[in-house]
């Protein structure tokens, strides 16, 4: 009898065993599919093109107008009906669709997700662009020249330049961004308000090559 209990108990636990052993296949596959980045080669074989009309018509109109339109209530006080108004929200999209995710609620086809992020992290041209071409990796050793060339240039110059830039804050100088270092790096790393709306925000790999560079020292 005690046996048979014995052996009973045995093929409980090999039961359990081998179901926590399928769930977590099943989990880190699941995490593989999530995690896929379709390459340019298969972005371009779907002819996704990275420009409004495209993300507007494969994207938008399917999985957000429904509710962040005139129609739709406008949820959230959100209307994204025209390019002005994607632009004015941008960080706002950003944050939602990119990095918490939880914009459209039930989430995105993973060929949509793929399209809306290189747009949004290329700056949401409005006009065709290279695929990655926004979004491309700041490659080869970092120092100030290629961080005020490849990010500041196109992102911060506009106003953080001249004899009266906004905040009093002239980041054509390298020795007035050190001085600066910690509200920069509120603000474009933790916050990531900077630059504001209506400009695009940092992409990903420009956020993540001058985190790499302050780092590295602030190279000259």
């Amino acid at each position: 009898m005690r046996n048979f209990i014995s052996e009973k108990i045995i093929l409980i636990m090999l039961g359990i065993l081998v179901c926590m052993i399928l769930q977590s296949c099943n989990y880190r596959t699941t995490q593989q599919v999530e995690q896929k980045n379709l390459s340019e080669q298969q972005l371009n074989i779907l002819e996704l093109d990275n420009n409004y009309e495209s993300v507007q018509r494969l994207v938008l109109s399917k999985q957000c107008l429904t509710c962040h339109s005139s129609a739709g209530g406008n949820a959230g006080k959100l209307n994204l009906e025209t390019y002005e108004n994607i632009k004015l929200n941008l960080n706002q999209i950003v944050f939602r669709v990119i990095e918490k995710k939880d914009m459209p609620q039930n989430g995105l086809p993973d060929s949509e997700f793929q399209l809306i992020k290189l747009w949004l992290e290329s700056g949401a041209p409005e006009k065709n662009s290279p695929l990655g071409g926004g979004n491309a990796p700041i490659t080869g050793p970092l120092d100030w020249s290629k961080i005020k060339n490849q990010i500041l240039v196109k992102n911060c110059l506009d106003c953080h330049s001249g004899e009266k830039p906004d905040a009093n804050l002239n980041l054509e100088n390298l020795e007035i961004f050190r001085l600066n270092l910690t509200k920069i790096i509120e603000r474009t790393l933790v916050k990531q308000d900077m630059p504001p709306q209506p400009y695009g925000a940092l992409t990903m790999n420009q956020r993540q090559a001058l985190l790499k560079w302050i780092s590295q020292g602030l190279s000259q």
